[in-house]
């Protein structure tokens, strides 16, 4: 009763880290150590481009009997039979996908979160040293991120796969059959409940937001980091959403000029192509086709890397000011609001 009376008196007595000096911070870890951060999520980016690469292979091998043959369009398809077809295909795909993607992606959480929990507080460290801790924590990390996933997006999921299982099931087979009336009438109710228990999951993702950071940096369970998180984060889910809210506008703001900058560019070369009487076919055209899809394919991975690498990090910063301010005594550890980060280049070799 006294260490809660403790805490409580702590986490009233010191303010919160201002929003724009959150902000600021974020801005200078990722800046002063972008090296670090693009690294890390080189490995998970090419993970997430062949399992990308798989499902769009099955869904393909699924479409593909009732494609066009020796070059004859396609019939076009009954939505009902088509319905029978890609439900299968969809399950299939989610499972061959969901576990891969999560696998990956706890994988590149454990190794961002090392580094950000590092730089954060001061320390220098290096994307191998990054990579070395995700792995040797990859079975607890992938635990920790199944069991918050289905924790708050579970009851989605479950809506979702009962919607296209009865679907699949109540649609009679063969061409020319439509849907079963009930399952159309009853379509807005469970995409109300669907979105109900999104909206719910995002609610719950929130609370559980810095469980991450509390397990790799306090050495706790999953459900020992999931109560912490549940702590840390009462009264401040609204402050951690606009946090991560604004630096998701900033990047798809960032994202947008690009992409009107490259279509801009696109025409110009167009406009000069037809100017000049280039035909689009000539061989060196083909070479420009394949740099420009290289480039795509770089900025792509730069913005999804500096998009995740900011979450990330906004996290580490939060889950550092909230415990500096709920934790009593103060950890001598634990950096303060104020601390100076590390310099760029002072990662160890």
């Amino acid at each position: 009763m006294e260490a809660n009376q403790t805490a409580y008196t702590a986490s009233t007595q010191i303010p919160a880290m201002p929003f724009g000096v959150m902000l600021d911070r974020v801005y200078r870890i990722l800046r002063d150590h972008l090296k670090v951060f693009l690294g890390i999520a080189a490995v998970p980016g090419v993970a997430m481009m062949l399992l990308y690469g798989a499902v769009m292979g099955i869904l393909f091998a699924y479409l593909w009997p009732y494609m066009g043959k020796d070059g004859a369009a396609p019939a076009t398809p009954d939505p009902a039979v088509m319905m029978r077809i890609m439900t299968p295909a969809i399950v299939l795909a989610t499972v061959v996908f969901l576990i891969p993607f999560l696998a990956v992606f706890a994988f590149y959480l454990a190794a961002a979160f090392h580094a950000a929990i590092k730089i954060d507080s001061g320390i220098g460290t290096s994307i191998r040293e990054s990579y070395e801790n995700a792995w040797s924590r990859m079975g607890r990390s992938f635990v920790l991120l199944i069991w918050i996933y289905f924790r708050a997006f579970g009851l989605a999921l479950a809506i979702l796969c009962a919607f296209f299982g009865a679907f699949g099931l109540l649609t009679p087979a063969g061409a020319n059959h439509a849907p079963p009336l009930a399952v159309v009438a009853i379509f807005p109710v469970i995409m109300l409940l669907y979105f109900a228990a999104y909206v719910y999951g995002i609610i719950v993702a929130l609370r559980l937001s810095l469980a991450f950071p509390a397990w790799m940096e306090e050495g706790l369970t999953a459900g020992e980091a999931m109560k912490r998180s549940n702590r840390f984060t009462y009264g401040s889910k609204g402050r951690i959403f606009l946090l991560l809210l604004v630096i998701y506008a900033i990047s798809y703001a960032c994202f947008m000029v690009v992409y009107i900058v490259g279509f801009l560019v696109f025409g110009i070369g167009a406009l000069a192509m037809a100017a000049l009487q280039i035909h689009p076919t000539a061989p060196w055209s083909f070479v420009a086709i394949g740099v420009a899809v290289v480039i795509l394919l770089c900025f792509l991975y730069v913005w999804m890397a500096l998009l995740y690498g900011s979450g990330v990090v906004t996290l580490s910063v939060v889950y550092h000011d909230q415990r500096r301010r709920m934790d009593a005594p103060l950890p001598a550890q634990l950096p303060a609001a104020d601390a100076q980060l590390p310099p760029a280049g002072a990662e160890p070799a």
